[in-house]
């Protein structure tokens, strides 16, 4: 007989008021209610929970103060939880109603899957899914294979020319044997799409019920940045088995992509180059030749940017190039690979 699952549910959360409480009135709707609530709010303003208590009476919230860290501040909520899982919430995404019992349910059907989520919508339409599994075409995928780069979509749905068949048939096969896992650079690979139920070892988290004890046994790292760019790959790394997050593709949680704290695109890719260095430095699984291909990647993204006139993602890439070629990434600052192969990170004195 299983043990019924309880329910916590973590906000990071930081002046953004708005979404926050767009956030907790979906919330108050679900057809499944949380047990508990945890808003780890690092607003200049916090939150308090004499304040949202009686907004929201169907919910159990507590409130939290904490310095500018998604990191921290998701790290901290998952220490306090209660719940054997947590719903991770972006304080920027608004799940539907059947959200949590639908997660909930596919746990129950399923007792050894740890993680689950279901897709991100554009909030504009909740039928468009931001990060929806279309069929690549067979121009980027040769470009995405050349360079080691990450794919999301089914590439087995991929069409080609007669001209292409033998080729796109080569690269399907090479996809399929790699499955939903990492390229040889270390960018996530979302390729085998099998609905309603899509499985893959990296996918965003925020908006995903996961075992509190796999959180607590992989918290998130807080050497990133205080907006936590790239934290998820990171979490995700550290998981039982290489495809541990189920990802229903039949169910989907609306994101507003809230504009508050948010940073341009350039920053956020550079940010988001040097967290992947760093955390493939420091998984076993990944070796320097992994690393060289990283670098390669890099290379070939910043021709694109450099074709496409995009000279702020242009720019981005030659100095992350700089930095991981070198070695001189500050992320990866006092990490030391033991003689076992497992790496850690030192605190330099």
């Amino acid at each position: 007989m299983l043990t019924r699952m309880t329910i916590s549910v973590v906000i990071p959360t930081r002046n953004r008021a708005v979404s926050l409480h767009r956030l907790l009135g979906a919330l108050s709707q679900q057809d499944r209610k949380p047990e508990e609530v945890i808003v780890v709010d690092a607003s200049d303003t916090p939150s308090d929970e004499m304040a949202l208590g009686p907004a929201y009476p169907v919910l159990r919230i507590a409130c939290l103060r904490a310095a500018p860290s998604v990191c921290g501040q998701r790290n901290a909520g998952i220490r306090r939880a209660i719940g054997s899982h947590v719903l991770l919430c972006d304080d920027d995404v608004e799940p539907p109603p059947d959200y949590i019992g639908k997660l909930i349910a596919h746990l129950e059907r399923e007792p050894t899957t740890g993680a689950v989520t279901g897709m991100v919508a554009d909030a504009g339409s909740a039928s468009q899914p931001v990060f929806e599994l279309r069929a690549p075409s067979f121009r980027y995928l040769l470009f995405a294979s050349v360079f080691q780069l990450g794919v999301f979509g089914d590439v087995e749905a991929t069409r080609g020319s007669w001209f292409t068949s033998i080729p796109l048939a080569a690269l399907k096969k090479w996809y399929r044997r790699r499955g939903n896992t990492w390229s040889l650079a270390g960018w996530p690979l979302v390729t085998q799409v099998r609905t309603p139920v899509v499985r893959t070892a990296a996918y965003g988290l925020g908006a995903a019920l996961i075992r509190r004890d796999w959180l607590l046994a992989s918290p998130y790292d807080e050497r990133l940045s205080a907006h936590g760019i790239g934290d998820n790959y990171g979490v995700a790394l550290k998981f039982p088995g290489d495809r541990s997050i189920a990802v229903l593709t039949d169910l989907s949680v609306r994101h507003h992509n809230a504009s508050e704290n948010r940073l341009d695109a350039a920053t956020t890719y550079y940010q988001r180059l040097l967290a992947l260095d760093y955390f493939m430095r420091a998984d076993h699984r990944f070796s320097a030749v992994n690393r060289v291909f990283l670098v390669w990647s890099l290379l070939g993204r910043a021709g694109m940017f450099a074709i496409s006139r995009r000279r702020d993602l242009f720019s981005a890439s030659v100095h992350a190039i700089a930095l991981i070629g070198t070695g001189r990434n500050p992320l990866c600052s006092g990490l030391q690979i033991s003689p076992s192969g497992v790496s850690h990170a030192r605190t330099p004195r």
